[in-house]
């Protein structure tokens, strides 16, 4: 059993009765075909066995929600939480604090790395989802009880695994393993937007040099500001194939933009001479303001040895404590370290299991050999 919440007084009600938890399982439904912004369209709620799908689409005043969200006595807990608590600070204005991220703690507990949910309730649980309204468009009103129900089985189920994370976490002592982890999810750093970054993300820019990726940095900022404003996809304001054009063209006026494929003459009226002066912007930078190319060296021959002996390292201490190795870090992430020259991983539990273990075998007080016929770390003599 669920209540469905559509008004502000339902909303308190409910908050009331939940007010003396010292938990609450959270999850959202929204949709970002359509927008900048993810809408968010239900909210599922459990806590002390009380249930509830609360409509943010139909409830003019979300503060009984907002009191919850922020209430430090309060543990929210959440399966995957980035997109969650993205969500849910932006719309609120409250960051939920402090939480309790069972895709995390899965990692932890040996689960597996970026476990879904799915997969966790069956393995956890023997529970094996619907999958019948994964493609359900949360926007649409009235939302049928199927929907509903299928919505709060995201909360029905996290409710019942964290009881059991946190007993066996505890009893593992690996619950303070977590503190990082989950004060990163929280930290509004985390969230921060910064439109001069967003060329990064751009697919192709590893294809330009370093004064095409100036064009490209002042067009993609430039996009993103214009879509955060209007609320609408990059996409709808501009394709990356076409960014990408003009960074390698360089348009020197309409005419020229009109020979980019995919652009409208509407377009061109429209954005022209903001687009011409983003270019000359782009192209009176100095060459060290340009930006670094992002394609990454490969190891060297030797750095590629190193990399497989910590890689070994990495498997002997995710043996050990009955966890992945993708769980500690990728080969991706340990060749970074090494072409970096560090020896320390992270500053979290993942580094906590293996730096000391990096510092001793690539100083050499430490290597791998066999011991009862086990490969293990020994002492160099």
């Amino acid at each position: 059993m669920f209540e469905y919440i559509d008004t502000t007084e339902k909303l308190r009600e409910f908050a009331i009765k939940i007010s003396n938890s010292s938990w609450v399982a959270l999850d959202t439904e929204f949709l970002r075909e359509k927008t900048y912004y993810a809408k968010l369209c239900l909210i599922q709620i459990e806590a002390e066995g009380k249930r509830a799908c609360i409509d943010p689409l139909l409830i003019d005043d979300l503060t009984p929600l907002n009191n919850l969200l922020g209430n430090p006595d309060i543990t929210k807990v959440f399966h995957a939480a980035h997109q969650d608590i993205e969500i849910l600070s932006q719309v609120t204005g409250v960051m939920p604090a402090p939480i309790f991220d069972t895709q995390v703690a899965a990692s932890v507990l040996g689960y597996g790395d970026q476990m879904g949910y799915a997969r966790l309730v069956e393995q956890m649980l023997n529970v094996k989802l619907s999958k019948t309204q994964s493609r359900t468009d949360w926007t649409r009103r009235p939302l049928k009880k199927i929907q509903l129900e299928y919505a709060i089985d995201d909360v029905r189920y996290l409710a019942q695994i964290y009881p059991k994370m946190l007993e066996t976490l505890t009893s593992r002592n690996r619950l303070n393993w977590l503190n990082k982890d989950f004060s990163r999810a929280v930290d509004p750093k985390t969230y921060a937007l910064n439109p001069r970054e967003r060329w990064k993300k751009v697919r192709g820019n590893q294809v330009l040099n370093s004064q095409q990726l100036a064009v490209l940095r002042e067009f993609a900022s430039w996009r993103e500001e214009k879509a955060e404003k209007s609320d609408v996809p990059r996409k709808w304001i501009i394709s990356d194939d076409i960014l990408l054009d003009f960074a390698r063209q360089q348009p020197s006026s309409p005419e020229a933009i009109g020979d980019i494929r995919g652009i409208n003459p509407a377009q061109i009226k429209k954005h022209h001479k903001q687009w011409l002066s983003l270019i000359k912007k782009a192209q009176s930078l100095p060459e060290s303001e340009w930006p670094i190319p992002p394609r990454s060296k490969k190891p060297t021959a030797n750095q590629n040895l190193l990399i497989d002996l910590l890689m070994l390292v990495i498997q002997l201490q995710a043996k050990k404590h009955g966890l992945t190795a993708a769980a500690i870090a990728t080969r991706k992430q340990v060749a970074t370290m090494v072409q970096a020259h560090k020896n320390r991983l992270s500053d979290d539990w993942r580094g906590e299991l293996v730096n000391n273990e990096f510092a001793q075998i690539i100083s050499g007080e430490m290597v791998l050999g066999l011991e009862n016929d086990k490969l293990t770390l020994i002492k160099n003599k």
